[in-house]
Formats: structure tokens, C-alpha cells, sequence
């Protein structure tokens, strides 16, 4: 065979690595994005926008009301999911405020129905700003209330706020946050991640101090702070010294050693402060404890002991109500039920704010009864506190506590602890700043930077008239010159309107 005659060799291609190994990649990198997907999904994801978070697996992140952080909120949950789709269908422009709270709670953070009581009262705000006919504030753009549940102890709050930023920029509009939980230093982290972030906040029930710092701009609150809830009881006490003549009216102070706790830190603080300014006289009796150790029982035992060897008239308990129902307990017992009158701030709901049976909870209202304690407090709002503050027919009160019987279908005596009302109040004030930075059509572009603009604007003769009482903010943030009810606890579980107190 000749060399014309034998086959032509067809030439073989080189090797193409790179194209293999961009495959190999691309591949890969299919798989792993599948992977990932069917993780989120199926492992992590709990809803859009709620993802499982911490070691407890907690489902932490922001729901328009479908997806139900807690079975307690289940209804609330569904009147607010309710009014987010009439609102999305109306056409109207919209804007979204997202209200934060702690709604899968641990056992030291608010209870599930306090929970429920500010979101019923947020809600009914929101059926305000958003149908001219209940509240005549205008109605666009209209308010959609998103529910953001930081985990227990607010620990998942930066998973959080990293989500509250993208809808920020999203397409949800959120233009500012709501509520902000329990004062602690994880709340005090949420707010500084979100001053940051440039997200204005309003804050409902959070009271201590330091959470709004001198100088520091972004987070205002409907509350007023512990230092005027301390002055306040001060005020009251030294009234009652004044009038004791020559028999002394004895006042001390039971105090939280723990700084962790930045609620029970910073009213010890502020009525030592106060009683020092205003002239009251305190009997150091050395009574203290701390909450970071759980072992509590025995320290209040020994407190309880002090307290009845030598009875003052007022003890001043600077914590919180689940360690106040300890001492309560511990005063209780035989050889002790010295009649004594406590007075403490408005977190006082928490003696009650635990999971037990009915059985138990009459079996508690027994041993409060046999201890003789009295327990008087500053409550952040109260039905009754303005019956006679408002001039005329200007009080909102009356139709706002209609609207929870007939949109709510509670109870009216529910209003009596002041959360729905502080709940409502801090969405109203959010909601009047928010038109403010609408032009006249409201339909000019609201946003974070314009609804802060306008909160600064809150204050001197132009207040918010809240169920809570006027609404005015100093520079700093705080409502200015806000008086506050103070009640009696009674083993019941009920409140009596004793008075309005200033601070």
C-alpha cells in the first residue's frame, strides 16, 4: 500500500482542562447551591423571612402575620396579616414599621399574653392611621406592621437586625421599628445596631436610662425612663413622711446587685438619686440580692428575716416582678408577715407573668395574703389615669378602650397593666411622624431619614395625644414631663388606681 493509498489519522483535540475543570466548578457549585436550598428550606427556614437561629433552633426574623411566632399570638397574628393584605390591595402607597419584640420568651422576659396585649394594642393603632374614620390622621401612606421576634432574651438580635437593614432597602419600605423588648444589654445591642443602620426606633415599655445615652440620636420611647419613675415614688414618699409628724416614716431599699440587668441597675440608681435631691430620709438596712445567681430563694429568705426584725414602712424593691413574687413567697412564711408596704417600678407585671395552673395561681394569691405585704407601684399607663387630664372631649381613652372590646373581643380590664396601651402608643407616634414627612397628597416618598426628621419635630405645644397621656420628647429622645399612675397589685391579680404621680 502506497502512502496515498493508507487512511488519514484524524488529528486528536488537546486536552481542554480549563473547560473541564469550569465544569467540574460550575457542577459544584450546582450542587452546592441545591444543597444549600434544600437546607434553608427544609432544615433552617421556618417561613420567608424566619430562619431557625442560636442553639435552641428559635425561629427568629420578620413575618407580615402568616407565619405565627408563638400559639398565643395566633389570633393577633391574623387580625395584623389581615389588615397587611387590605392594605397591599388598596392601592394606596404604603409604607411598613416593624414592632420587636422577644415572641418565642424565656422564662425572665415579658410573658406570652403581656406580648399579646402590646401587639393587640399596636394593631389597633394601625386600624387608626389607617382608616381616617377612627382616628382622622389622614390614612396614606398606609401602615403595613410587621412582627420581628428577636428570640429569647433578645440573644438573636443580630441575626435579626441584619434582616430589619434588608428591608430597609428592600421592597418592604420599612421606615422605622417599634417595641424593642425588655431593657437589658441585648436590647441596648439591637438599638445601637440599628442607629447605625440609620432605622429610627420607638420604644413602648423599655425604661431603664442607659439605654438612651446622652448625645446619642435615633431611639425615642413612649415610656417614661426609671429615673422619673424613681423620682415620681420619691415625690410620694416624701409626702408621706412629711405628714408622719413625730412618729418616723422609715423607708429603705431592697436593690439587684447585678449590672447585667440594666432595668433593676438603673432604678436602684435613679431613686437613690432621687431621694437624695429631694430631701427623703432612707434607713440603710443593707437589703440586697442578685438575680445573676438563680439560686434567689435563699438570699430572699434571709431579706425577709431583716425586714421583720425591725419593719420599716416602706421598702423600695429596686428589681423585677418575678423576683419581687420571691419575696413575697419568702415573707409569707410562719414567724415572719410583718405588714409592709413595697413600692416598685412598672416591670411589677411580672409577678404574675409565669406559666401555672389556675389551682396555683389561687394557691400564690393565699401566701401573698398571709404575707401582709402591700405592694404599690408606677405603671407606665392606666384606664384611669386620665379621666380628668384631658380637656373637654379630647380624651382618646374612651374610644380606644371600645375599639379593644369589639376589635380585640377582650376584656376591658385587661388595659389595666398599660401594655396595650403603651403598645398602641408607640405605633401612633411612629404613624403621626410618618404622614408628617408625606407631603399634603401623601404621596410623597417616605422614608427612615424623613420619619426621623419628624420625630425631632414632637414635642413643646405640638404633642402626640396618646392613650398614655400627651406625648412630648426632650432632645434625647425621652417624653418630657409625663406623669405616671400609681396603683396597687393586688394578690388577685388586679390594679387600683391609687393617684397620678409627677416626677
Amino acid at each position: 500500500m502506497s502512502d496515498d493509498d493508507r487512511p488519514l489519522d484524524v488529528p486528536k483535540p488537546q486536552p481542554r482542562r480549563w473547560l473541564r475543570a469550569a465544569v467540574a466548578l460550575c457542577t459544584a457549585g450546582a450542587l452546592a447551591a441545591g444543597g444549600y436550598w434544600l437546607y434553608d428550606t427544609v432544615f433552617v427556614r421556618c417561613a420567608d423571612g424566619v430562619r431557625e437561629e442560636g442553639a435552641r433552633g428559635e425561629c427568629v426574623g420578620v413575618t407580615d402575620g402568616s407565619y405565627v411566632f408563638d400559639a398565643a399570638l395566633r389570633d393577633i397574628s391574623g387580625q395584623i396579616l389581615a389588615e397587611n393584605r387590605r392594605v397591599a390591595k388598596s392601592g394606596k402607597p404604603w409604607v411598613s414599621v416593624a414592632y420587636l419584640q422577644p415572641m418565642t420568651p424565656g422564662p425572665d422576659d415579658k410573658g406570652r399574653d403581656i406580648i399579646r396585649r402590646e401587639l393587640e394594642g399596636a394593631y389597633l393603632a394601625q386600624r387608626e392611621l389607617n382608616d381616617p374614620r377612627r382616628g382622622g390622621r389622614g390614612d396614606s401612606p398606609q401602615i403595613k406592621l410587621l412582627l420581628a421576634n428577636s428570640g429569647t432574651g433578645s440573644e438573636q438580635w443580630r441575626p435579626l437586625v441584619d434582616r430589619l437593614k434588608e428591608l430597609k432597602d428592600g421592597d418592604q419600605h420599612l421606615v422605622a421599628v417599634a417595641g424593642l423588648g425588655q431593657s437589658r444589654q441585648t436590647t441596648q445591642d439591637a438599638i445601637d445596631a440599628l442607629r447605625a443602620a440609620g432605622i429610627p426606633m420607638m420604644g413602648s415599655t423599655v425604661t431603664a436610662d442607659a439605654i438612651n445615652r446622652p448625645g446619642q440620636t435615633g431611639f425615642w420611647r413612649v415610656a417614661p425612663p426609671n429615673a422619673d419613675q424613681a423620682s415620681a415614688v420619691v415625690r410620694h414618699l416624701r409626702t408621706l413622711q412629711k405628714q408622719a409628724g413625730r412618729r418616723p416614716y422609715r423607708v429603705t431599699t431592697i436593690k439587684d446587685r447585678s449590672e447585667q440587668d440594666t432595668y433593676s441597675a438603673s432604678l436602684n440608681r435613679g431613686f437613690t438619686a432621687a431621694a437624695a435631691r429631694q430631701g427623703l430620709e432612707l434607713t440603710d438596712m443593707g437589703l440586697a440580692y442578685s438575680s445573676a445567681d438563680r439560686a434567689t430563694a435563699n438570699a430572699f429568705s434571709a431579706l425577709a428575716d431583716r425586714v421583720c426584725t425591725d419593719p420599716p414602712d416602706a421598702v423600695y424593691f429596686a428589681g423585677r416582678g418575678r423576683a419581687l413574687r420571691g419575696f413575697i413567697e419568702a415573707m409569707a412564711a410562719a414567724g415572719r408577715r410583718c405588714p409592709t408596704s413595697v413600692y416598685t417600678g412598672d416591670d411589677v407585671v411580672g409577678v404574675f407573668d409565669v406559666p401555672e395552673s389556675y389551682e396555683a395561681r389561687k394557691a400564690f394569691q393565699k401566701v401573698w395574703e398571709r404575707s401582709r405585704l402591700t405592694v404599690h407601684h408606677t405603671v407606665l399607663a392606666h384606664p384611669d389615669q386620665w379621666l380628668t387630664t384631658y380637656p373637654g372631649d379630647g380624651n382618646p381613652l374612651p374610644e380606644f378602650r371600645e375599639a379593644y372590646r369589639k376589635d380585640i373581643h377582650r376584656s376591658v380590664g385587661e388595659l389595666s397593666d398599660g401594655q396595650a396601651i403603651m403598645g398602641h402608643d408607640a405605633l401612633l407616634t411612629l404613624g403621626v411622624a410618618i404622614r408628617a414627612g408625606a407631603d399634603r397628597q401623601g404621596s410623597g416618598p417616605v422614608t427612615t431619614s424623613s420619619t426621623r426628621q419628624m420625630l425631632y419635630l414632637i414635642g413643646g405645644s405640638k404633642p402626640v395625644y396618646g392613650v398614655s397621656g400627651p406625648i412630648r420628647f426632650d432632645e434625647q429622645g425621652d417624653p418630657e414631663g409625663k406623669p405616671l399612675a400609681l396603683v396597687e397589685l393586688k394578690p388577685d391579680g388586679s390594679y387600683a388606681f391609687r393617684q397620678v404621680v409627677w416626677p
